[in-house]
This record gives structure tokens, C-alpha cells and sequence, in this order.
């Protein structure tokens, strides 16, 4: 969706650097055609993708360019991006755009309910309560769809017991359990009680009809990604939106969960490594980069870049002020994604916490130990 974005910035480029040309291929299924380029060792000589494993293996397995010393990597990026996207303590790519997640409400219905923004975990679920007793549905959830779940699922684990990963290793490596865990039952009791304030019959509601029903006033607020907001926009373009972190369980524990969702890679068998790192170098320059994130409205990566998008700007501070951390799906080996999801719907399904815990042992064992 940011091919057109990304041609954008590439003809702004050309009026630049005439003499080069950078041409955007947008093949559909990437994953597929860059594994058969790799193995044909016809690789681009540029890479976007987002923080994935299955994208990050190539850079293990020294298809990308190491770009630890460049100039622009230490001098464009701040210190914490610069460090929390090193693979074994090197950089492999240039993080631009990130993704996080908010809570998007109605701020229209909330000032109308004078309904405050909830600073601490207790205070969002008070919140929920007063829509409930007013007879307002608080949240739109689309459990149908079992992508969405890990939107939520996964930043929990940072938010609530500051995850990197190394629960489902320990647990791979038989040294605890799922049940053992205070933070994960902790995550699966705060997942089902957000249903509680929920459609009845979430596990029915497909995404589309999420959004709608959150567009039209039919409810409060709606969790999800800076991606929505398109598509809320386009639902009800008058509707009145912003966004709030999903608090802490203290206002000073707030943080953001990011995923880097746009980075560059250039490939090491390039014919043209200097030109390549000479459009990293110009797409990371400050004024550049704010085009950019102006165009796309994800919290940029760059330094100096102000919110593209002022309902993100909550969002963005806490970034700024390095109040973020690393969803845990980027510690995840490959695969854990899609089965979590499954184990969180079943979750909601049949609304048994210790089944649950029960539910990642397994599900960890599988992909893990396989």
C-alpha cells in the first residue's frame, strides 16, 4: 500500500540525482519472490520490509549489506532505533516508519458522556464500565478474524511483563510453563475482560464490519494499528477520532508496543551499493523523511520528523521519549504468530484461562521443538 508513496519519493529523488534511477517493483506475494530471487541469487538491489522473521533471516544469512558504520545510520536515527534494530549487534537495513497500536475513540461521544482519557489500566476498564452503564457498547473487536487478535495479544506481553521473547524459549526448553507465568495469565485475563465490554457476539464480527460499527457511532473505541485510520476516515470521513496509548498498569508504565514496518535493506552482491546508500542517506535526511511520513502517517523513525498524523501524536510523544518497546512477535520464531492468534480466539471462545495457559505450552512445543 506504499508503492505509489515510495515512487513519490523516489521522483522527488531523480530532480535531486538525475543521474540515478530508482525504480519500485511491487511483486504482490514478496515473501515468495524474494525467496526465489535469493535462490537464484538475483536479489534487488534494494529490500523494504517490516520487522518479520521471515524477512530478517536473509539478513542472517548475508543477502543484505552490513550498515552499522554509515554515516547516515548514526547520524539520522535516534540512539534507541539505531540499537533495538541491530541483528548481533549489526544493522542490516534503515528503519524509516514504524507501526503502533492505540486505542481509537470517538471523541464526540466521549465529550458528550464527559468521559475522560484513562491514564492507567484500572481507569480504562472504569471507562468501559461508564459506557456500559450508559448503555454504550465500549469497544469494537473483530474476533472473527484471527489476525487482528495478535495486534493486541502481543503488545500486552510487553506492556504487562516487558516480554522480549524469552517466556516461550524457557518454556521450549522446558525450564517453566505457561501456568507458571504471573504476567501471561495476567495478558489472558486483561484479553478476555476487554470482551466483557465488547459486541456479545464478537467472535462473529469480521473486521470490515468492526470498523463500521466503530465509524457510525455504534461504539466507543476500537483497538488497533496506526493502519486503521484510513479506513476509518473512509467509512465516515466526518467522524471525530483520535487516539490514546492503551494504558499501563501505572500512568509512568504506559508505553508504546512498535514493530518497525518499513525498512531498507540493500542487498551485498548490488552493482550499485554507492547509490543505493547514497537514497538511504537522502530518504533519511530529516526534511525528506517528514514528506514522507506526511504522505504515509505512521510515527517516523528519523530524527527531527514531527506526528504525520495528529491523531497519532499521543502515540508519537511517548516514542519520542523512548516510552516504547519491541512488540514480542519480533523475538518469536517464525510460525508462533499465526498459532498465538489461534490461542487467543480459542480463549474467547471458551473463556478458560487455565486451558489457555494450557493452549501456549502446546502450541509452543510445536513450533519450537518441531
Amino acid at each position: 500500500e506504499i508503492t505509489d508513496i515510495l515512487n513519490s519519493m523516489a521522483d522527488m529523488f531523480h530532480e535531486e540525482y538525475p543521474n540515478i534511477t530508482v525504480k519500485i517493483n511491487s511483486p504482490g506475494d514478496t515473501k515468495t519472490v524474494l525467496q526465489a530471487r535469493a535462490v537464484a541469487n538475483e536479489m534487488p538491489d534494494m529490500v523494504t520490509f517490516p520487522y518479520d522473521n521471515d524477512f530478517l533471516v536473509y539478513a542472517t544469512d548475508g543477502f543484505f549489506e552490513d550498515l552499522t558504520g554509515e554515516t547516515f545510520m548514526k547520524e539520522h536515527i535516534t540512539e534507541d532505533t539505531y540499537v533495538s534494530n541491530q541483528i548481533d549487534g549489526k544493522n542490516y537495513f534503515l528503519p524509516v516508519l514504524s507501526n503502533a497500536c492505540g486505542v481509537y475513540y470517538n471523541v464526540d461521544v466521549f465529550e458528550a458522556n464527559g468521559i475522560q482519557i484513562p491514564t492507567t489500566m484500572d481507569e480504562f476498564f472504569q471507562v468501559c464500565e461508564q459506557f456500559k452503564a450508559k448503555g454504550i457498547v465500549a469497544l469494537s473487536c473483530s474476533d472473527q478474524e484471527t489476525w487482528t487478535l495478535s495486534a493486541l495479544a502481543d503488545r500486552l506481553t510487553g506492556l504487562i511483563f516487558d516480554d522480549k521473547g524469552e517466556l516461550f524459549q524457557e518454556i521450549a526448553d522446558g525450564k517453566t510453563s505457561a501456568a507458571d507465568s504471573e504476567g501471561m495469565r495476567k495478558v489472558g485475563e486483561i484479553f478476555l475482560k476487554m470482551r466483557d465490554y465488547s459486541q456479545p457476539d464478537s467472535l462473529g464480527v469480521g473486521y470490515e464490519q468492526a470498523i463500521n460499527a466503530f465509524a457510525n457511532g455504534e461504539t466507543a473505541m476500537m483497538y488497533q494499528g496506526t493502519w486503521l485510520l484510513p479506513l476509518i476516515l473512509k467509512a465516515n470521513p466526518d467522524i471525530n477520532v483520535n487516539v490514546f496509548p492503551l494504558p499501563g498498569e501505572t500512568e509512568e508504565s504506559t508505553r508504546v508496543g512498535t514493530n518497525m514496518d518499513l525498512g531498507i535493506a540493500v542487498s551485498v552482491d548490488s552493482e550499485y551499493k554507492d547509490e543505493a546508500k547514497l537514497f538511504l542517506d537522502w530518504l533519511s535526511r530529516t526534511e525528506n523523511a517528514q514528506k514522507l511520513a506526511d504522505m504515509e502517517g505512521s510515527p517516523s523513525l528519523i530524527k527531527g520528523v514531527k506526528a504525520g498524523t495528529p491523531q497519532f501524536e499521543s502515540l508519537s510523544k511517548l516514542i519520542d521519549e523512548g516510552k516504547f518497546f519491541r512488540i514480542s512477535r519480533a523475538y518469536w520464531k517464525a510460525g508462533m504468530v499465526s498459532e498465538i492468534n489461534n490461542v487467543f480466539q480459542r480463549l474467547l471462545a471458551n473463556k478458560d484461562i487455565d486451558a489457555f495457559l494450557l493452549d501456549i505450552d502446546n502450541a509452543v512445543g510445536m513450533i519450537y521443538n518441531k
